[in-house]
């Protein structure tokens, strides 16, 4: 199969390509996103500012491709699988045969804690598979580090090869499989490790959303990231208390601009891996709808199964 072949079948194709400088970038990208031009396709791009500028001055200017602002692309996980899907199933509605996507996040392993979105890279091999897509993820290979880009090899089916061409990822895993190991470590993704501002024992879900408020207070967070925050612990607690086991945990820290909570139990978790980034899809019996609200609201939103059992940790507020 080619780099850029117009005759794939349906269904979501899901390509990475690691580049190592711009000339390379432009190699892989323009012929891509051109050929889907001539092959009457919708091209969409949501790339970092400079990047974007860079393939803006390599194409010419009558070429077709909609550039999407990629901050609010890529906002949350969640955000990202609801904005996509609304977008894709508008553009097949209108007609569309396939669509043709080149994105990247900013900074992955950096500014932009890669766990969340690991998650997110693994699950869209079957959340998205439903439509006619072929996305292209960038990753810049002078800067991201080995572990994201061993995670990029695990998580997409196909890898643009060196010097031009697809070939299959011969680490790629299966997305329930990767899901089920990938465990991200709390305290190395920024959850604190120190005594909690507050902390509650089996409380009710009105009792956790006074600490909430109180604590968003304390943070100086604006008035949407309050009342996200409380709605998030609510929804979280009500979760725990009611699908979960005994007992239940919540810890709540307030710092300068930010919340962080964690909300443990004793179960094991949702058996549905996806759940949070799509609604409840299925079993609504495991409060699905509830945690893709949480994770609509948050910043960031945290999963870990452990010997203790399942813990939720929430962040809002970016300081």
């Amino acid at each position: 199969m080619s780099p850029h072949d117009t005759t794939m079948p349906g269904g979501h194709h899901h390509t990475a390509a690691v580049h190592h400088s711009d000339e390379e970038f432009l190699a892989i990208v323009v012929p891509f996103l051109r050929d889907g031009v001539t092959g009457g396709e919708v091209t969409l791009a949501a790339l970092r500012p400079r990047r974007a500028a860079l393939l803006r001055r390599a194409l010419p200017v009558t070429t077709p491709v909609t550039f999407l602002d990629q901050a609010d692309a890529y906002a949350t996980p969640a955000a990202t699988v609801r904005h996509y899907r609304d977008l894709l199933t508008q553009h097949v509605k209108d007609g569309a045969d396939r669509v043709r996507l080149v994105g990247e996040l900013d900074d992955p392993g950096h500014s932009t804690i890669w766990s969340p979105w690991a998650r997110y890279e693994a699950a869209i091999n079957e959340l998205f598979d439903d439509l006619p897509l072929w996305s292209l993820c960038l990753y810049d290979g002078r800067v991201v580090p080995a572990a994201v880009l061993d995670d990029v090899r695990r998580t997409h089916p196909w890898l643009v090869a060196p010097g031009g061409g697809q070939i299959r990822s011969p680490g790629f895993t299966d997305p329930r499989t990767f899901l089920a190991e990938h465990e991200p470590d709390l305290t190395a993704e920024g959850v604190p490790s120190g005594p909690a501002t507050v902390t509650l024992h089996d409380p009710r879900p009105d009792r956790a959303r006074e600490a909430a408020q109180r604590c968003a207070s304390e943070a100086d967070l604006d008035l949407p990231r309050a009342e996200g925050l409380v709605l998030a612990v609510s929804e979280t607690v009500s979760n725990a208390l009611h699908h979960g086991l005994a007992p239940v945990r919540v810890r709540l820290w307030a710092e300068p601009g930010r919340v962080v909570v964690t909300v443990t139990d004793g179960g094991a978790g949702p058996a549905d891996p996806f759940t949070g980034l799509v609604p409840a899809r299925r079993d609504r019996t495991e409060g699905g709808l509830g945690l893709w609200i949480t994770h609509q609201v948050c910043d960031r939103v945290l999963t870990r199964r452990h010997d203790k059992g399942y813990t939720v940790a929430l962040v809002v507020g970016t300081a």
